[in-house]
């Protein structure tokens, strides 16, 4: 037995193990009847409906603003290394990264803005691929749900949602100015201030950001280091109270971000991570948005309406012949592909989403649970893409023009029932139709093979219903333990850039993927101080999105392909003394691909490969611990914390032709805090291990990776007043 299938069988063995122990009895009972430390209550709100997370029948994990430190440029990363079995690709152009759960993925690159099997969304408001990366402003909470969330989170919730939470208006007075200074140029300044404009009123709340980071790969070629970032953010709330049963909530932000990211690197550089492209990369995100809640209580329900707009910009500007890469793989001197004038790609992005939703709720006191709405959503997406990569591939030559808009339109239900005293049942269903159109036009750039230009127009639709149902049980006042089953779709359309455009083909729409997923969990309070929770799950994925490039023809390729996954996660939260908190995750996943088309064979998949991106194991743990400076002869309190990431090995491709290292990532926190004072020493990533995004085989002995950020140090300080 290999030490995958061991620790998945320890690993199931204590799950069941948990739901047998706190059926026995009380387990709090069991200690003493007086505890010192208590975990607070978390509450869910992503649901459409507060709920307690204890009681609520899906695998969750909650990650405060200590957990995603507002400098933090890779937000999105920091959470999926802290959520077991999910792991974020960042391409490092704005628009292309993407995310996994629990053995979910779109098989390649995203199609389109929309291909994401995860639901992304801001205080519930929806958002799309080219938003990700996008910096997180006053936070409160990230909620991530796995599983299937399509019933509430729409289209597109395939392997689960993730929902960042912000902090509201509510009237609180506070100024929080927090500052941080490191190495490779790393520099962060933020300041948030709230109160009340008009007493008992009109609340606001703003948030400004400036940071900035100077880069960490050289290239000798330019003599510039790549990696550089530069943004600013800012985020600005209102809240009027007409009365007491009457809440209005307007909200807007802005953000721009530009970074340098490198396109790709030679793995087997003696130098890695070394940059051999002639021109300085150029990857830029602009984020504009605005909503608009409205809450009024009735006595029988309470009525939620929220409107919300994005204006979302992006360019990203590369050389796809590295030097370094194109060399090794022909034996030619690096020299011979340095042209800044050629072989580039550069694309301009433009996406407009609005997105509508009314619904009414229960009384978080009412014995049922419910709530019921409807949703409107529509995303005009347009590119303009100038591409000149010479002889590497036909499909990467022309220009291309695309627009593809989509329109969904949803009504949806979902419910809590107590059958008994222990009993819960739940479940909840969606209605959806859907449409996208492609315009596009392509003009070549006189490459061979191709034709002079190409337009085309297509459409395609679809009606479907998604849904889950969860039987729960109340072993006691603190564990519960559920079996659900849930239906997930994700939505059919067109690939956004047209490749085969140049040789006068069409695209056809890719199916909508479906799936039928089956968890068994159990969350429990073994102590006032002690919260663990755990899961098995089994998703069967009929017609899974595939894209990727095939080395052998250097082409793209596009088809459908089912696939299963199947694994087991655990969270454990506690308070084991007086100061010292900790946390640990992780899990274990197996998937393969089933039942592979001619097409998917050809591309080289095999019956049984491996799903790309799907790391076998990932774990996370984070200990923080804070004393009494007054030992020392302070005041104050010293504090010191640690956490830890990793992320197993996994396939980039289909063709499970290469296979990515495991890699490990430690940050590391010391500090003082007095009153409204804080500061403190900071290491992240202190191995200075490059987190590996993707990697594919050019020729044999020559491997392009694209990677993340390396260590960065440095001194911080928050004061608030």
């Amino acid at each position: 037995m290999n030490t995958i299938s061991r620790a998945r069988l320890i690993s199931t063995t204590a799950l069941a193990a948990l739901g047998i122990a706190v059926a026995a009895g009380e387990p709090a009972a069991a200690q003493e009847a007086e505890e010192t430390t208590t975990l607070e209550a978390v509450v869910v709100t992503g649901t459409k409906r507060p709920q307690d997370d204890a009681s609520l029948p899906v695998a969750t994990t909650i990650l405060g603003p200590e957990n995603v430190k507002p400098s933090s440029l890779d937000p999105v990363g920091d959470v999926a290394r802290q959520t077991p079995g999910t792991n974020f690709m960042d391409f490092g152009r704005f628009g292309e990264s993407y995310m996994t759960m629990r053995g979910l993925s779109t098989l390649g690159s995203a199609m389109n803005s929309l291909d994401s099997v995860i639901g992304l969304s801001v205080d519930g408001v929806p958002t799309t691929l080219s938003a990700i990366g996008a910096p997180f402003l006053d936070v409160e909470q990230v909620e991530v749900l796995r599983g299937p969330q399509g019933t509430t989170f729409g289209r597109n919730a395939f392997a689960g949602a993730i929902n960042v939470v912000s902090k509201p208006a509510d009237g609180t007075k506070e100024t929080i100015v927090s500052t941080e200074i490191g190495s490779d140029g790393h520099a962060f300044i933020e300041g948030t201030t709230g109160g009340w404009l008009i007493d008992d009123l009109v609340a606001g709340r703003a948030t400004l950001r400036f940071q900035k980071f100077d880069g960490d790969i050289p290239n000798p070629i330019t003599g510039k280091d790549e990696g550089s970032a530069k943004l600013g953010a800012a985020r600005g709330t209102l809240r009027i109270t007409p009365d007491d049963s009457f809440t209005i909530d307007i909200t807007g932000g802005f953000s721009r971000d530009t970074r340098h990211n490198s396109a790709f690197l030679l793995l087997e550089s003696p130098d890695f991570p070394i940059s051999g492209a002639d021109t300085t990369p150029v990857n830029r995100q602009q984020i504009a948005h605005g909503s608009i809640k409205l809450t009024k209580e009735f006595e029988p329900f309470i009525l939620t309406s929220t409107t919300s707009y994005q204006d979302i910009k992006l360019h990203n500007t590369g050389d796809f012949t590295d030097a370094f890469i194109f060399s090794n793989a022909t034996g030619l001197p690096p020299s011979f592909f340095n042209d800044p004038n050629a072989q580039k790609v550069v694309f301009d992005d433009h996406e407009r989403i609005f997105n509508q939703e009314v619904r009414l709720n229960s009384h978080e006191d009412a014995a049922v649970q419910w709530v019921v709405g409807a949703n409107y959503f529509k995303s005009d997406f347009t590119t303009h893409r100038v591409q000149d990569v010479g002889s590497y591939s036909p499909t990467l030559n022309g220009t291309f023009d695309n627009a593809i808009n989509s329109e969904t339109i949803a009504a949806f239900a979902d419910a809590a029932v107590p059958l008994d005293e222990r009993f819960t049942l739940s479940g909840g269903l969606r209605l959806a139709h859907d449409r996208q159109t492609l315009n596009a036009n392509y003009v070549s750039n006189g490459f061979p093979g191709t034709i002079p230009a190409f337009a085309q127009d297509n459409a395609f639709s679809d009606t479907y219903l998604t849904g889950r149902m969860a039987l729960s049980y109340k072993w006691n006042d603190r564990a519960m333990s559920y079996a659900s089953v849930a239906r997930g779709y994700s939505s059919g359309g067109f690939e956004k850039t047209t490749a085969y455009a140049g040789f006068g083909l069409p695209s056809t729409p890719f199916l909508p993927a479906t799936s039928w997923t089956y968890e068994i969990g159990t969350k429990a309070e073994l102590t006032d101080a002690i919260r663990v929770s755990g899961a098995i799950f089994y998703n069967d994925v009929k017609d899974g999105q595939l894209t990727g490039f095939d080395p052998g023809t250097l082409l793209p390729f596009m088809t459908n392909q089912a696939f299963q996954s199947y694994g087991v996660e655990a969270n454990v939260t506690a308070t084991v003394a007086d100061g010292l908190d900790f946390t640990v995750g992780g899990a274990l996943i197996n998937s393969r691909l089933v039942d592979v088309t001619p097409q998917s064979a050809l591309a080289g998949a095999l019956e049984g490969n491996k799903v790309p991106q799907v790391p076998g194991f990932s774990a996370n743990l984070g200990v923080t611990y804070r004393t009494e400076a007054d030992a020392l002869g302070f005041a104050g309190e010293f504090f010191v914390g640690a956490n830890y990431q990793y992320v197993g090995t996994r396939y980039s491709d289909i063709q499970n032709s290469a296979k990515m290292a495991a890699y490990h990532i430690v940050n590391a926190e010391l500090g003082w805090e007095k009153d409204n004072l804080k500061v403190y020493a900071f290491g992240r990533n202190l191995l200075d291990e490059r987190p590996l995004s993707y990697a594919f085989t050019y020729a044999p002995g020559t491997t392009a990776a694209y990677i993340g950020r390396g260590r960065v140090v440095g001194l911080g300080a928050t004061i608030k007043w």
